[in-house]
């Protein structure tokens, strides 16, 4: 695919979120290693680009992305690739992301057992959740599940995964940090569904925002945010209240989600992808400096 098509498929201003997560889950270890932290944020981030081309390649053949939508331009159903085409790219980018996974548990783990065990099923986990969102017989994604999932795989398994390869233990500062990672998560998906009610509702996808209608979506926003807020509170020190930076761009987000809808939440979604971004990063700084 040419750099063009390519940069709109992996859907670029979706990417913060994954680094967000793996930040978060670095610092909260208190012992940052940085082979592995590298090695996390690029596996991450082949994760959801993965999950954004099973995205683009699954609503585009059952028509949910079709000419009347508000958001992005994708690229499948804009025809500027073929499903074989779209196809081939979603394979080489799984590969690269079992790669990459393999790469990082064998710097981690060394020869712990049990623990290549459970990441292995971590790692498998993942990418049928990136994969299964729109793909399938019954993609998780039309049942409206999408928003639980995303606090799952972007919250926990991400941020508690991460922290787990720096220092094998679970702690308190790490559950905070995967609420943060993973609520942030889900209000930039919610924002996303809420900007496609109307399309969403056409092709049967039900999507939560769909099912709560667009006034109770949008509470749920607010919701999201606050206990999103509420939890990175439980780790602001030092530097960490640097974090509070990210409030203002979280907030022209909220602001765009109460007063507008269709394409003008583009802005939205993207305001609140860096808001989450920033936000993340001076928590993880103050984390690191103690």
């Amino acid at each position: 695919m040419p750099l063009n098509t390519w940069l709109l498929a992996i859907r670029p201003k979706t990417l913060p979120l994954a680094v967000a997560s793996i930040l978060l889950g670095g610092a909260s270890a208190g012992a940052v290693q940085p082979g592995v932290l590298a090695l996390a944020l690029l596996t991450a981030l082949l994760l959801q680009i993965v999950s954004n081309l099973a995205n683009d390649y699954g609503d585009g053949l059952r028509g949910t992305d079709g000419p009347g939508r508000t958001g992005p331009v994708r690229v499948l159903a804009a025809g500027h690739v073929t499903p074989a085409q779209l196809r081939c790219a979603l394979v080489q980018v799984v590969l690269l992301a079992l790669a990459s996974g393999l790469a990082l548990l064998t710097w981690a783990l060394g020869n712990d057992i049990a623990a290549w065990l459970g990441f292995l099923l971590l790692g498998a986990l993942s990418v049928l959740a990136a994969l299964g969102y729109t793909l399938g017989r019954r993609p998780y994604g039309y049942l409206g599940l999408g928003d639980a999932a995303v606090f799952v795989f972007f919250g926990p398994v991400a941020v508690l995964g991460t922290g787990w390869l720096m220092r094998p233990e679970l702690t308190a500062t790490g559950g905070w940090a995967a609420l943060v990672a993973g609520l942030l998560a889900m209000a930039v998906l919610n924002i996303n569904n809420i900007r496609d009610l109307k399309g969403d509702a056409q092709a049967g996808k039900r999507t939560l925002a769909l099912r709560l209608g667009l006034y109770r979506a949008r509470a749920w926003q607010g919701a999201v945010l606050a206990l999103a807020l509420l939890a990175a509170e439980r780790l602001m020190t030092g530097w960490g209240y640097l974090a509070l930076a990210g409030l203002w761009p979280l907030a022209q987000g909220f602001r765009l989600v109460l007063t507008q809808q269709g394409e003008a939440l583009n802005r939205a979604l993207a305001l609140t992808a860096k808001g989450t971004l920033v936000l993340t990063a001076g928590l993880a700084l103050g984390l690191v400096a103690g």
